[in-house]
């Protein structure tokens, strides 16, 4: 297994460096968000839904260009522009995700005084199972409730597959924004549910020193592209994986 990692990440290196502009991208995106968070702010919960879209098209927008880097395609100025194609993609996703925080808010409610621990557990799985989607989006044709349950599907079937590499680039990341605690389990398993999400990995890089947010923006970037790469290698089911399976005994 440890083969098909390095063979991936060699690749992924390869093509994230070809695709330096999908990383730009990154900071670009973000600042897009956090300007129409600012001007929507006053509207209250129609504020909410625009800065929901935009978020959705800007994420789509990245997830366009990490689909070009992922096939070893040249990324131009151009697709900048081009890749906000995927907004409904990704806001079908939303909406799904939505409907089930309505659902994890009411458990919530009545949980009473345990209402802290129902939300972790809930934000622990999802960063779990839901763990794909951002590599189902651009490379599945499933949309909304049947995405997550694809994603879900996938990470049951792969999980000592996936895990691994996703652990070890959490760690990183935890560790260079100083925010890695090994001295509290509980602590850490609500970082690594936080870098499960989109809006989690750029709070990390954020709060890191400006001089680091660069670095850490080339990683994010990198570990997509081999998270695209590597749901393409397990879904493919090559001789290797096929091997790997049979000796977990999946």
């Amino acid at each position: 297994m440890f083969g098909l990692y390095k063979d991936v990440a060699v690749l992924a290196a390869k093509r994230a460096a070809r695709s330096w502009l999908a990383a730009l991208s990154i900071p670009v995106y973000a600042l897009v968000v956090m300007g129409a968070a600012q001007v929507a702010a006053p509207l209250g919960m129609i504020g909410g839904m625009i800065v929901g879209l935009v978020a959705a098209a800007c994420f789509g927008g990245y997830l366009s260009l990490l689909s070009s880097a992922v096939e070893g395609s040249r990324i131009r100025f151009a697709d900048l522009k081009h890749g906000l194609r995927a907004v409904w993609d990704v806001v079908s996703v939303f909406f799904a995700l939505w409907i089930l925080g309505l659902g994890v808010s009411m458990l919530q409610k009545m949980a009473g005084p345990n209402a802290a621990a129902v939300g972790g557990v809930a934000a622990l799985a999802a960063a779990i199972f839901f763990n794909v989607v951002p590599e189902l989006i651009y490379q599945s044709r499933h949309r909304s409730f049947a995405l997550l349950k694809e994603s879900a599907s996938f990470v049951m079937a792969n999980p000592f597959a996936w895990f691994p590499p996703n652990l070890v680039f959490a760690f990183v990341i935890l560790w260079a924004t100083g925010t890695l605690t090994l001295s509290s389990p509980g602590a850490l398993l609500v970082r690594l549910a936080q870098l499960g999400s989109a809006g989690g990995v750029l709070a990390f890089v954020g709060s890191a020193p400006l001089w680091m947010a660069p670095l850490l923006i080339a990683f994010v970037h990198f570990v997509m592209v081999f998270r695209g790469l590597l749901y393409k290698e397990l879904g493919a089911g090559s001789t290797r994986m096929r091997a790997f399976r049979r000796s977990m005994g999946t």
